[in-house]
């Protein structure tokens, strides 16, 4: 993890409040790509019911490392209504 010099939280809404977040969570780590490390997932109630998947994605500041992968990978996902980068910071 220490080679990752930078951290963005990635926002994941499902499509319904119905949608099984654990199971949700674990195939958006598995639809990760590779490159990227993930350092924590936090949920945060949105409203009705509805919960976000809050994906903190690590990456380094470089060619190859392209956050629109990530987002992508995670908008393919079924039960995925959206994927959208809230903020990027250096770590």
């Amino acid at each position: 993890m220490s080679d990752y010099n930078m951290v963005a939280v990635v926002k994941v809404m499902p499509t319904d409040p119905e949608v099984n977040l654990d199971e949700l969570e674990a195939k958006l780590k598995e639809a990760l790509p590779e490159r990227f490390g993930l350092a924590k997932v936090e949920r945060e109630p949105i409203a009705f019911g509805l919960v976000a998947l809050k994906f903190y994605v690590l990456a380094k500041d470089e060619e190859g490392y392209d956050l629109d992968q990530v987002l992508e990978a995670f908008r393919n996902v079924e039960n995925v209504e959206s994927a959208e980068v809230e903020t990027v910071s250096r770590i």
